[in-house]
């Protein structure tokens, strides 16, 4: 079974970033929340390749806001 080491980094704030470890990887158009609050996977980005069934991803996310559905 795989893992995914995910860096999720929302660029106009960079200290609510980080790092989790899912099952699934992140695809664009995908939602989470971290910090309560509520994120759109804008971009996915392999880091390197898979070191067993660990994989290393990078996403960019950007807050979904009523302005921002």
């Amino acid at each position: 079974m795989a893992v995914y080491k995910v860096s999720y980094v929302i660029p106009k704030d960079p200290l609510a970033s980080t790092i989790l470890i899912q099952e699934h990887p992140p695809e664009v158009g995908d939602v989470v929340t971290l910090h309560n609050q509520t994120y759109r996977v804008v971009e996915v980005i392999t880091l390197m390749p898979p070191q067993g069934p660990i994989h290393f991803l990078h996403a960019t996310i950007e807050p979904i806001t009523p302005k921002n559905p």
